[in-house]
Order: C-alpha cells, then structure tokens, then sequence
C-alpha cells in the first residue's frame, strides 16, 4: 500500500493518543492528522502540485516529519538538508542538484539566503505559514504507490552525492516490513535523538501504526538524550552507533534507570563484541540492528536481540527481511558460494528504482547493485567484509582488507588499516605504541594471497563519524 494511506489510516485509527513528544510539547493522532492534512493543503495555496520538490531546511522536530507526511500523501517530493549542515559552495551545489520547487525554512542562513535570492521562482515557506489554524478540506486519495514523494541523499562517504527517488509504494513496503518483522513492544514509546528526515524517519510509521509515541529530544547530545529518557521512560531507544557509543560513555549513564527497555534499535554499522557487552550491560539484552541503504532503507537485513547473544552473529548483518531477496556475486559476475565474499545484490519491494542525480537507475534486471562485498553463512546471515571499492580482485574473487586486518590484530594485538597498493599488493598500517611490527605483519599476511609493500607505525588510524576506518584519507597517508 503507498505510504500516504498508511500514515493516514494510522492516525484515524487512535484519535485520541499521543502520537508525538518533545519535551512537555505533544501532539494527538487527532491533531497531528489535522496538521498534515493542513500542511497538505498550503502547498496546493502556494501552487505547489504533485510531483513538486519540497525542502526542509530546519530543525529535527515533529513537524518534520509530518511535512513530510503531507507530501506523501499529496504527492509532493519531500526532501531536507540539516540547518548548517553544508556551507558556502557545498550548499548551493546541492541545493542546485535539488532544484526545489519550494523551501521550508526561517530567514538567518546567509548562504541559503544568498542562494534563495538567486532563485526568485523558488517558493519560501515557513512554519508560521504552513501550520496557521485551518479547516482542512475533505481529503481525497493518497498519491498512488507510482508517485515519487521522498527525495533522500546518500552521504558521498564512498562517491559523489546520489539524490535517491523513493516512491509511495517503496516506502509503504518499508513502514509494514518494519512493523511486521522487528520484536516491538506493545504501543512503543519510542525515542529517538535522530533526525526523522534521516533514515531513522522511516521509523515513525511503524511506530504510529502500533499505536505507539514517537518521541524527539529537545536538543542533540548525550545529556539531552538522558533527560529525555528520565522524563518519558522509553520502552524503545533507537539511535546510530556514534550517539550510542556517547551514551556509553557517558558518566551518568549507568546510574539511569533503563528498566524500560524493551528494545534498542541501531543501524548504520556493527558494533563491536566490547561494544555489545557494554551495552547490554546498561541496557539488557535488547539490541536489536537493522541493515540498509539509502536505496533500501532499513530493510535489507536485522539482527535480533538472540543474535547479539550467539558468537557467531552479534556482529553479522543478520538475516534478509522478509520480501528481500538477497545474491552474492563475485567480481565476474556470477553467484558465490556460502562462505565466499562477494558483492551484495537485492531485490525486494522496498528498493528504489531511479536516481534523480545523477540520473539514472541503481537497478539491473530487477537487482540493486549495493556496492557492499559481504558473505553469507550456512544458515543465510550476512557478515559484512568491505565496500567493493575497497576490496582487492585477485583470481575472480573478492579479498577484503577487513580480513587482512582482523589477522594483523590476532598476531599484533593492535588495530591495523589495510591500503590496497596494486591489483595484489597491500600497505599495512599499524596503530601501535611505538612498537615497529614488521616481522609480525608481514607473518599474519604470508598464506594470504597479496604482497606487503610497506608497514607503516601511526598513532592513530583515521576513522569516520561512525567509527569505522577512513580509508580515503589512509590511502592518502600511505601516499
């Protein structure tokens, strides 16, 4: 069903609940239904029609998510950009790919002033303006499953920007998918300090569908996560690896009462068997990971609490949704056995089938190119190796710098960063005390199929926001 049904057959359905918490703010089902209606309505004022790009530039909030709701159902392309999140010539060269038809934001940013200004025919709307008391009139159809109605950005962590094309139907498969496969509690309370224009927006649906209450923090970092928790006691936290690992480390975190937890939901990377046990230490044994991409989102593969248990699987991808079909195939492009590394391809009803920029399609015959080199066990669970940029093709098979490094770790006991030099030939970087450990890597890597050009010492390894190895920036280092 396109998702514009589903979120208004959700909020018909418990008028009187609270759909929405932030801070001693909250909005009903009703109320909510009344705002997105309302909002769906401005557009059309402000000459919006279907097929139409609408931006958010502005603060996470509920509000977000529910424009984003009334372009789903009116057939509209919601899109944002965080308020500060690009600058300068980084700003107007997306906001060029973007070409939106209206922007959603408050004056004060000079550079998409600038930008706006530049663009007379580009509609300004704010939030005054799209939320100011009305009737709203008789709702007619949902935009079809057909409708394009989410604009949404991969991060350019591993190439240019892509601006995704989601349609009604891909993201209506993903709310019920996501609804219908995680262990939710009864009506959840959820809470979640990720933006709901993120991925982690794909979660509010469910959420509402479950009769549950999605709540957004007042402001970011770990501190007002914690106050969030002790004011509305979540039975779901769900949230990425880096505002997890804050928490964590946060000294006041384990004299907080997690007692409510049913479930935390994370997504975006694995977390490591230190991290997992230092998690359920303070929460329980209620993790719970989904996998996906921008192109499927959150809907490739879960893992469930019980995985986070096993030695085999706490730190897997886990196993393909539901409706998701999953291939492994290796640098020739034919299938691989379990046990062999090879890129990710998948085919499902949640997957986008065209980019807006650059344009073209991710899809070949039906199948999504992930662009992920991952195996698969003996009982169908996906263990990620490395992107497929990053992997070597040696003899029709995939060698994945992760497992180079795993065995320089096991024979070092220090974390190391594989740089591919040639078609089989690797440089070796060591985050070492000081300790020059040539012998030892060059020993790790002897029955493996590359060559050790070099072995460098560093005092530090180059990660990204998520934790996990920068390998543009090592590659740049070895030079």
């Amino acid at each position: 069903m396109a998702i514009g049904g589903l979120v208004l057959d959700a909020l018909r359905a418990r008028p009187g609940l609270i759909a929405f918490r932030q801070g001693g703010a909250e909005l009903t089902y009703r109320e909510a239904e009344r705002l997105v209606l309302g909002v769906a309505d401005a557009l059309a004022e402000a000459g919006l029609r279907p097929g139409d790009t609408v931006l958010q530039v502005r603060p996470n909030d509920p509000l977000q998510w529910l424009v984003n709701a009334a372009c789903y159902v009116a057939g509209h392309r919601s899109a944002a950009l965080p308020p500060g999140g690009l600058r300068g010539a980084a700003l107007a060269e997306r906001l060029d790919l973007v070409a939106p038809d209206a922007v959603l934001t408050e004056p004060g940013d000079p550079d998409l002033d600038a930008w706006l200004r530049a663009h007379p025919e580009v509609r300004v709307l704010t939030d005054r303006e799209l939320t100011a008391a009305r009737e709203p009139g008789p709702a007619g159809p949902a935009a079809p499953a057909s409708a394009v109605v989410r604009l949404a950005f991969t991060s350019g962590a591993t190439g240019p920007v892509k601006g995704v094309e989601l349609s009604a139907g891909a993201l209506g498969a993903v709310a019920t998918a996501l609804r219908d496969t995680l262990p939710w509690p009864e009506q959840p309370r959820v809470l979640c300090p990720e933006s709901v224009s993120g991925g982690f927006g794909n979660m509010v649906l469910p959420t509402l569908m479950l009769g549950g209450t999605f709540v957004i923090p007042e402001g970011p970092g770990a501190d007002a996560l914690l106050a969030a928790a002790a004011r509305h006691r979540p039975t779901v936290l769900m949230a990425m690896p880096p505002a997890l690992r804050a928490l964590l480390a946060h000294p006041d975190a384990a004299g907080h009462d997690w007692s409510s937890l049913a479930l935390v939901i994370y997504s975006g990377a694995s977390f490591t068997g230190e991290e997992i046990d230092r998690a359920h230490a303070l929460f329980g044994e209620v993790l719970c990971g989904v996998f996906g991409q921008v192109e499927v989102p959150k809907t490739i593969a879960w893992t469930a609490p019980a995985d986070h248990l096993d030695p085999r699987l706490r730190t897997s991808l886990g196993a393909p949704f539901p409706g998701t079909e999953v291939r492994l195939r290796g640098p020739g492009g034919g299938d691989v056995p379990a046990g062999r590394a090879g890129e990710l391809w998948v085919r499902g009803p949640t997957t986008a089938h065209a980019y807006a920029f650059p344009a073209g399609t991710p899809v070949e015959d039906g199948w999504l190119r992930t662009g992920d080199v991952c195996r698969r066990d003996a009982d169908g669970h996906l263990h990620y190796v490395n992107r497929v940029q990053d992997a070597l093709r040696i003899a029709d098979a995939y060698v994945g710098p992760s497992d180079l490094e795993a065995a320089v770790s096991r024979r070092t006991g220090y974390p190391a960063a594989v740089v591919p030099t040639g078609p089989a030939s690797v440089a070796v970087l060591v985050e070492s005390e000081g300790v020059t450990l040539e012998q030892d890597v060059r020993d790790a890597l002897r029955d493996t199929p590359v060559a050790v050009d070099a072995v460098v010492r560093t005092d530090r390894l180059f990660r990204d926001f998520m934790g996990r190895l920068d390998r543009a920036r090592l590659a740049e280092a070895v030079g």
